[in-house]
């Protein structure tokens, strides 16, 4: 799972950190915004309403079903969701850099206990975004688990 020729992690595994990474960013936004800024947040949320309600009747299903949950409550909860999962893709990126053989078994597990819960969000209320997380976590569970078993099985390897 890394690249001896020049001391990093692989390609693929770069792409994961990548990932982790863009998604920490983009989740930790959202938490700021959300906890210091609810209020523009929560205006920000109606005006979207207002534009797919009023663009026609190919989005007005997404504008009403979002007037109808909108809450301070929900923003709250959004925040701290947002928070956690910010949080806790800047903690895998790093475990991931660290290249030790412990750490990538703590994010193996911790996104394959997440898999049970995405299928069962799936199951209830289909969505193509949730199909494509729940698509990226099982790929990254696999290749990373498939890497560890390889890697653990070669005379030499890191035993975990």
């Amino acid at each position: 799972m890394t690249d001896l020729r020049a001391g990093r992690p692989a390609a693929a595994l770069q792409l994961i950190i990548a990932y982790k990474l863009a998604k920490a960013a983009l989740m930790l936004g959202v938490a700021v915004w959300l906890t210091f800024a609810p209020g523009a947040a929560y205006r920000s949320a109606q005006w979207v309403v207002r534009e797919l309600t009023e663009g026609g009747s190919a989005f007005a299903w997404a504008g009403r079903w979002i007037s109808a949950h909108l809450t301070g409550h929900l923003l709250v909860r959004g925040a701290e969701l947002a928070w956690l999962d910010g949080l806790t893709s800047t903690v895998e990126a790093g475990l991931l850099w660290s290249g030790r053989p412990w750490a990538r078994w703590i994010v193996i597990a911790s996104l394959a206990c997440l898999i049970p819960f995405e299928i069962h969000s799936i199951v209830h209320v289909p969505r193509i975004g949730k199909a494509l997380v729940l698509a990226a976590n099982v790929l990254i569970v696999a290749y990373l688990a498939r890497a560890q078993l390889r890697t653990a099985g070669r005379p030499g390897g890191p035993a975990g």
